[in-house]
């Protein structure tokens, strides 16, 4: 008895919809590539319900006839392929014929289309891959397709999506993918009726900067490297801006945006001496290569690829970031992609230009005592002269430097300390008014207790102190806000942009005045007063927003928790470490006021006490 049977039309298709389409993102990508391949130069993208109610692109490319409108959802139907040897030389982005048979398998999906050589349009009407509809009918020059009710037919697909705010996430991401690679395009991105981002055709630093805000027109090296094999160029970013997730990372090839393991690692070796360990870079950087040493049809998705020589893309790509990195760390940058409106008028014809001057003090000696100036005792930097060989002067340049010595108490304040006794919150709580101590590593606190040595980690210990008072703001004491008198302005994606608007009662209860001035640009008009601010506000808020959104799903139950740990740990490391043994002294007070002050709010050791039993071990 045979058994073995051809698949229906429809079960083959939705088989083959689990590969192409595994989320709404997956229907962004295939859509807006198609409007890229179409010939378009403005391409919008309406989405509604983060994709399961509406996926929609326009775009004003070439459009289709009335025969191409139908055919396009037939399986491997394809305007882009004639022979087996045109799959080594691609140059487009969809070639398969799957993307739109498999969209229209599990989705209601509406074609209207019209060549502008054409006098009218097409409409083509599928639901389930069953053709509804397929007619004449007035339309704009190019193509609209919108995808409605995603997975209506796949019920176990739709239920493992995740929240609206998840599958935006990975939208606004392939919406990036395309976007950054294509700056010579117009692109806009629509969600529930309103407008997340528009951009406008300009070069592709500028388009960085317009879909990661401001911030980034300073963090950025050019890469440029050509060779006879491939062509590099694109950004990188200053070692310093690296964090420690592996965001802002793109890699194209021919125009497509890949993965590819070994060239990521190119890119993060050549940062290996410049960036702390588990820190990631950002860059943004593009391949051309010949289409035939690239083998793009590995997967469904087109996002994994396989190299023809693996080795030289290695070498080239680490030389030339190791390049850019060694160059432009040394060589001031230059701007020259100015907006023209912003460019001073010309000066006068009439106008007298006057010689710079440089003032020479013919006196100085740079061995005297105290070196006579002009100026009344003031350098050209606005500091006054001391003496620097007197015994005074070296006391001073070395305050601070050398270790503090304080006599030992003379009365037990820590029992917990004895030998025979490990130390608990409560024996803790008050700190001697006079302690021997050093500081070592510009974050470690090494304090004589008794007979008992204790080491504190200075920034775990501020995460402890931070968590605790933003819990006691969050729950029942908001932190004071000092009002700034020029607000800063700092530019979020528009998924940080929604998170931000729905978490704005909790910056203000933690410190921190945020309004909204549109749909990427926020304003913060206050900041905590009693706290001491480093670094600047755009990437604590920013990578506080992303800290928050990874840790969701932990503390689903408890958003303000998660409020508290994610801004903690954000600005643990930004307070400078104390020196003086008051500053010490203060900082063992609010870390042993803390109801747990041994660990942090993510399980890390805060601080550790020797005892003379362990110390023997290290000599044993």
């Amino acid at each position: 008895m045979d058994i073995i049977k051809l698949l229906p039309d429809a079960v083959a298709n939705q088989i083959a919809a689990g590969e192409v389409v595994q989320r709404p993102a997956s229907v962004v990508k295939e859509l807006l590539e198609n409007a890229v391949d179409s010939g378009a130069t403005d391409i919008q993208l309406i989405v509604k319900d983060a994709g399961r109610t509406l996926i929609q692109v326009i775009d004003n490319g070439k459009g289709m006839s009335f025969n191409d409108a139908r055919l396009c959802f037939e399986r491997h139907a394809t305007s882009k392929l004639r022979s087996a040897a045109d799959l080594f030389h691609i140059t487009t982005k969809g070639f398969r014929g799957e993307a739109l048979a498999s969209i229209a398998a599990i989705a209601h999906v509406e074609l209207k289309t019209k060549p502008a050589d054409s006098e009218t349009g097409t409409l083509v009407l599928i639901e389930g891959a069953e053709v509804r509809a397929h007619e004449v009918i007035a339309a704009p020059d190019g193509t609209s397709v919108a995808v409605k009710n995603l997975f209506f037919n796949v019920p176990a697909r739709r239920n493992f999506l995740k929240s609206d705010n998840v599958e935006m996430t990975h939208i606004e991401e392939e919406f990036y993918r395309v976007a950054l690679i294509h700056p010579d395009l117009n692109f806009s991105i629509y969600h529930n009726g309103k407008l997340l981002l528009q951009l406008t055709a300009s070069t592709p630093k500028q388009r960085i900067i317009a879909v990661f805000g401001n911030h980034f027109k300073e963090k950025l090296y050019p890469v440029e490297q050509e060779t006879d094999f491939m062509r590099i160029s694109g950004f990188i970013a200053k070692p310093e801006n690296a964090k420690k997730k592996k965001s802002e990372q793109y890699m194209f090839i021919n125009r497509r945006y890949v993965r590819h393991n070994l060239l990521n690692y190119a890119v993060e070796t050549a940062y290996s001496e410049l960036i702390p360990q588990g820190y990631r870079p950002a860059y943004f950087i593009s391949i051309d290569i010949d289409p035939a040493a690239i083998d793009i049809n590995v997967s469904p998705t087109k996002v994994e690829v396989k190299l023809q020589d693996e080795k030289l893309m290695f070498g080239f790509l680490n030389a030339a970031v190791r390049k850019s990195l060694g160059t432009m760390s040394l060589t001031p940058q230059f701007e020259f992609d100015l907006d023209k409106s912003l460019t001073p008028p010309e000066m006068p014809a009439q106008h007298e230009v006057a010689p710079p001057t440089v003032g020479v003090n013919r006196q100085y000696n740079p061995f005297d005592t105290v070196p006579a100036h002009p100026r009344g005792g003031f350098n050209s930097f606005g500091g006054s002269f001391r003496d620097q060989t007197s015994p005074s002067g070296w006391e001073e340049f070395l305050k601070g430097i050398h270790t503090e010595k304080f006599a030992p108490p003379e009365t037990t304040q820590l029992e917990a300390l004895a030998l025979d006794a490990e130390p608990d919150a409560d024996s803790l709580s008050q700190v001697p008014e006079q302690f021997d101590y050093f500081v070592t590593g510009g974050r470690y606190i090494f304090c004589r207790l008794q007979d008992r040595a204790m080491v504190v980690d200075v920034v775990h210990a501020n995460e402890r102190i931070l968590y605790d008072r933003y819990m006691d703001a969050l729950l029942n004491t908001p932190v004071r806000v000092q009002q700034s008198l020029f607000p800063t302005t700092i530019t979020l994606t528009p998924a940080q942009a929604d998170l931000a608007e729905s978490l704005k009662g909790d910056f203000l209860k933690i410190g921190y005045e945020l309004e909204k001035m549109d749909n990427t640009h926020f304003a913060v008009n206050g900041t905590p007063n009693d706290e001491g601010e480093e670094g600047d506000v755009q990437t604590l808020i920013e990578n506080a927003l992303d800290a928050f959104k990874s840790n969701q799903f932990l503390y689903k139950a408890d958003m303000r928790r998660n409020m508290a740990i994610s801004m903690a740990r954000q600005k643990r490391g930004r307070y400078k470490p104390p020196i003086t043994f008051e500053e010490v002294r203060a900082l063992l007070l609010q870390l042993f006021a803390c109801q747990s002050p041994a660990i942090t709010p993510s399980n890390k050791t805060v601080f550790h006490v020797f005892g003379p039993d362990e110390l023997q071990r290290y000599f044993e």
